[in-house]
């Protein structure tokens, strides 16, 4: 490719076709460049118990803000009302980790653990994982953390293998 030289007084600004991190004439990439996720190994399996461990305790957080919010109004929670305060606290907690499978592709304990899929998730990949996520809840989500044969029911369900989240250097 032949070399551009810019017109005197002309800044020397890389267009957006450019590739990036390279200006004309340069030898080579300039600055750091993005790692890639690594695929989450035998140290993954200890950041999905704490993601498992922090999206518990979003659904109790949601679950306890929603019966605060009743007792604030003055509700006073008969047995029908702590039941349905509970309803509307687990609905809040499921939507948020639905939004966030769909559109981060991890749940919000895996993002606080740093861990997420390598792909992102369709929508309804991401829904059928969600309901398995709903239904795994009693027994703290332990069914989409076994594996057969190197791969995770969750990484199945979505269609991608977890990894780390890379970081920024100064992170």
């Amino acid at each position: 490719m032949p070399q551009r030289t810019s017109p005197p007084g002309q800044l020397d600004i890389p267009l957006i076709w450019e590739p990036r991190g390279e200006k004309p004439g340069a030898d080579g990439p300039e600055g750091p460049q993005p790692r890639a996720p690594q695929p989450a190994g035998r140290a993954g399996f200890w950041r999905l118990w704490l993601a498992v461990l922090a999206d518990g305790g979003m659904v109790v957080l949601a679950v306890a803000g929603t019966w605060g919010l009743a007792a604030a109004l003055g509700v006073g929670l008969v047995s029908a009302q702590l039941v349905l305060a509970s309803g509307v606290g687990l609905e809040v907690a499921t939507v948020v980790a639905l939004g966030c499978l769909w559109g981060w592709r991890a749940s919000p304990g895996m993002l606080l653990a740093g861990v997420c899929f390598s792909q992102p998730i369709p929508f309804a990949r991401a829904w059928r994982l969600w309901l398995c996520w709903l239904a795994s809840l009693p027994v703290l989500g332990v069914p989409l953390l076994l594996r057969r044969r190197g791969e995770g029911v969750a990484e199945r369900l979505a269609g991608g293998t977890l990894s780390f989240r890379s970081l920024p250097e100064d992170a």
